[in-house]
């Protein structure tokens, strides 16, 4: 197996290139401010989205109330794609973490682009395919590897998507407990112990690693 290619892919969805011109204007062009929602969980699904500048997280809200981060989306990603085809409603609440530019499809939308750019619906089934491995591949690293080898496979994973030397990500103890499949409490134990062999760095809200050499050995635990 290509160590890499799990490492970079396990849990984020697939970056994809710019949007074709013809499908660019079949879409309706969308921008959110920092903070606002795009999606309500519950809603039908009437549109997905392709993101062209910013970042958007996904929670859930459980009966309970509590609320989960369990995704994200970024430049060249597509989200609401699952639920739209589908047909159902939304299944989770989707803000804008950053200020966000989207492309917006609608079903009369991808009936213009699917007779103009037939080439685009292989692309989106590219998207939902590799989502679905997603979540065969963490169903499995929740069951056969450790907190700390899935928690640095999350945090490599973020760094490889950031620009070269980025070694700073702004997320919570929550947010990575969500993505981790764990309790916050164990995630801050982890990291804790990583902040005392000189691994990360902690501050406010943000998470800086200092060797990523090491943290990159941690998260191919029994990978080679």
């Amino acid at each position: 197996m290509d160590v890499q290619y799990v490492i970079d892919e396990a849990f984020h969805p697939r970056h994809f290139g710019p949007l074709p011109p013809e499908v660019s204007e079949a879409a309706a062009q969308r921008f959110f401010p920092r903070g606002s929602n795009i999606i309500f969980q519950g809603e039908p699904a009437e549109h997905f989205f392709y993101v062209h500048t910013g970042q958007v997280r996904a929670t859930i809200i459980r009966p309970d109330g509590i609320e989960k981060a369990f995704a994200f989306a970024e430049r060249g990603q597509f989200f609401a794609d699952v639920p739209f085809f589908q047909q159902s409603n939304h299944w989770y609440t989707v803000v804008a973490v950053e200020s966000t530019q989207v492309s917006e499809f609608s079903r009369e939308s991808m009936e213009t682009i699917t007779r103009v750019r037939p080439d685009f619906v292989f692309s989106l089934m590219q998207s939902i395919a590799h989502k679905v491995w997603m979540l065969s591949n963490q169903m499995m690293t929740l069951t056969f590897d450790p907190t700390e080898v899935r928690l640095a496979r999350i945090v490599v994973e973020i760094l490889n998507r950031k620009p070269e030397g980025f070694r700073s990500l702004a997320i919570t103890h929550q947010e990575l407990s969500a993505l981790t499949g764990t309790s916050r409490v164990m995630v801050t134990r982890v990291l804790n112990d990583w902040r005392a062999r000189g691994i990360v760095e902690l501050r406010k809200r943000t998470l800086c690693v200092m060797d990523l050499p090491a943290l990159e050995r941690i998260a191919a635990f029994g990978m080679e």
